[in-house]
């Protein structure tokens, strides 16, 4: 009798487990997986997936429309189970994400939005006007609320870093002795942000502060700074990889504000499952996350954009 109860248990474990791996395939496709932050999302969303007995296939289209779309084909004739979506343009990926939905596949979009509803099962992104907001807030405060400053923008072609730059302005701009001397674009580049600072160094030596639209874009600033000895200046940005955690620690970056790459991703799995099995929609279609403030007292929470509490 025990052992027919044993084995009638195994049997019910392995019939359980072949139905979890039975759930399909989610496509999940960021911008780039050697870019910290995609790399984190595309994390988030596998550990997620594979938890609710998914597999997965991780993609990216390195910010190409016409690559997206053709992945996106791809994966509506391999017939996946749902797709996780950081997207290459806001307004030129709503015909995929139309595409899908068309061929009975969800998507949920992630970090970036389209400008349309009810195409999307759900976007979830951050709250760069609340992230911005804070980080700026520091920014006047360890300037003495005076001060030469220089924004570097992370990329205006992507209307997360506009909302930032707004952002900057709206706590800034009320401060009559914070003198914006410079404002460049860095392109969102570690690379970009070290080149723009060098010349704003050449152009206003006597600048006391940098507030960046993203962590490579303030690394970069840090960079042009070590290498001029500049130690004086101070520094924050938005994003929260590990390298800028370590600038915090470090005292090169005064601040950053961690966006949550890995819990929006997996909340967008999670949503995809609901519906999937359960037929159930997200009770919104838009989500924000709240940022993270980041600065020397929290820095050591920070791993891989996800904070440890």
């Amino acid at each position: 009798m025990t052992l027919r109860l044993n084995l009638l248990t195994a049997a019910c474990a392995f019939s359980l487990a072949a139905h979890a791996a039975d759930k399909g395939t989610l496509l999940i496709m960021v911008n780039a997986l050697d870019n910290p932050y995609y790399a984190s999302e595309a994390k988030g969303a596998t550990e997620k997936a594979k938890a609710l007995g998914y597999k997965t296939s991780v993609l990216s289209h390195n910010e190409d429309v016409k690559k997206q779309n053709e992945l996106i084909d791809t994966a509506i004739g391999k017939k996946v189970q749902g797709i996780i979506l950081d997207n290459a343009d806001s307004t030129a990926s709503v015909a995929a994400v139309k595409k899908a939905r068309q061929a009975g596949i969800p998507v949920v979009l992630i970090n970036r939005e389209i400008p349309v509803d009810d195409v999307a099962l759900a976007q979830i992104t951050h709250n760069n006007f609340q992230a911005g907001s804070e980080v700026a807030n520091v920014f006047v405060e360890d300037m003495g609320e005076k001060g030469k400053y220089a924004e570097l923008t992370c990329n205006l072609a992507d209307n997360n870093c506009v909302t930032r730059s707004k952002s900057f302005h709206q706590v800034i701009d009320q401060y009559p002795e914070m003198v914006s001397v410079a404002r460049q674009d860095a392109k969102g580049t570690l690379i970009d942000g070290k080149r723009v600072m060098d010349s704003i160094l050449q152009a206003h030596p006597d600048v006391k502060g940098v507030i960046c639209g993203n962590g490579p874009v303030a690394l970069g600033a840090i960079a042009a700074l070590k290498a001029a000895g500049r130690s004086d200046v101070i520094v924050v940005g938005i994003d929260g990889s590990n390298d800028e955690r370590d600038a915090v620690k470090a005292g090169a970056l005064k601040a950053t504000v961690m966006l949550q790459a890995q819990a929006i991703a997996a909340q967008g799995v999670t949503w995809l499952d609901n519906y999937l099995q359960k037929g159930e929609k997200p009770a919104r279609q838009r989500v924000m996350f709240r940022g993270i403030l980041i600065n020397q007292d929290n820095a050591d929470k920070v791993q891989d954009f996800n904070f440890k509490s």
